[in-house]
């Protein structure tokens, strides 16, 4: 994405946004499972007491919360053996274990019954060796009968979205650019004085963080008829103290 302002005698603008290398640990953010995913449910009240059925989720990780935080948006859960639903389920309780695998429980209906219940949920993300990020754990009933959904080495991939540029100002000699989006990582603001060809130097570099961000670019060349600026977005999932 390019946008420019009009030009003047000492300003233009051109700002990009450039993809970059992903990164494998897990990070706050929203994740999706990717399609074709599937669960094991299991129970005295599931058809045959066994049943393989398609399952999808969009998890959003708040990993700075005390705990850490989970929250699953799952179109198609399961419940006894019983049809598909739309539930949303959140964590009560989140930890990062020794080996770096995040773990989280809590209450799978209480979105629907607040006062509780027991279904519970136990459920662990983890880093597999090719970088990916994997979902594991059961989720089922803690009272008198069996039911019981198994989650084994479900991958997620990370939904990265690109910040929008949403408006500049102008303030003497200064440029101000408003970034906003759910998620804006690790990025450079870079310039170059010509594009035929460009030769981008960077300008500042900011480290990873959530929520919106303002850029100010102060023009130092005064005997530049037009400068070009643009944000190299690092669409990476690291740590800001790596």
């Amino acid at each position: 994405m390019r946008q420019r302002l009009t030009p003047s005698a000492a300003f233009s603008i051109l700002v990009g946004l450039l993809p970059g290398p992903a990164c494998a640990a897990l990070e706050s953010g929203v994740y999706q499972t990717l399609p074709g995913a599937t669960v094991e449910e299991r129970g005295d009240r599931v058809p045959n007491e066994s049943r393989v059925v398609p399952f999808s989720a969009t998890l959003t990780f708040d990993l700075g919360a005390a705990p850490p935080s989970l929250t699953a948006v799952i179109p198609n859960a399961v419940l006894e053996g019983g049809d598909p639903f739309a539930l949303t389920v959140r964590s009560s309780f989140g930890a990062q274990l020794m080996d770096g695998t995040y773990y989280f429980r809590g209450d799978y209906l209480r979105d629907i019954t607040p006062s509780g219940t027991q279904y519970l949920f136990d459920w662990r993300f983890s880093t597999s060796t090719n970088g990916g990020v994997v979902w594991n754990g059961i989720t089922g009933w803690a009272g008198g009968h069996a039911w019981y959904v198994t989650i084994s080495n479900i991958t997620m991939n990370a939904v990265v979205s690109p910040p929008v540029i949403d408006r500049f100002e102008r303030d003497g000699n200064s440029i101000r650019f408003h970034l906003t989006g759910p998620q804006l990582y690790d990025y450079t603001v870079e310039f170059t004085d010509s594009l035929s060809p460009p030769n981008w130097s960077p300008l500042a570099s900011y480290r990873a963080k959530l929520g919106p961000i303002d850029v100010v670019v102060t023009n130092s060349s005064a005997n530049a008829q037009a400068r070009f600026f643009r944000v190299r977005q690092e669409h990476c999932l690291c740590r800001a103290d790596e």
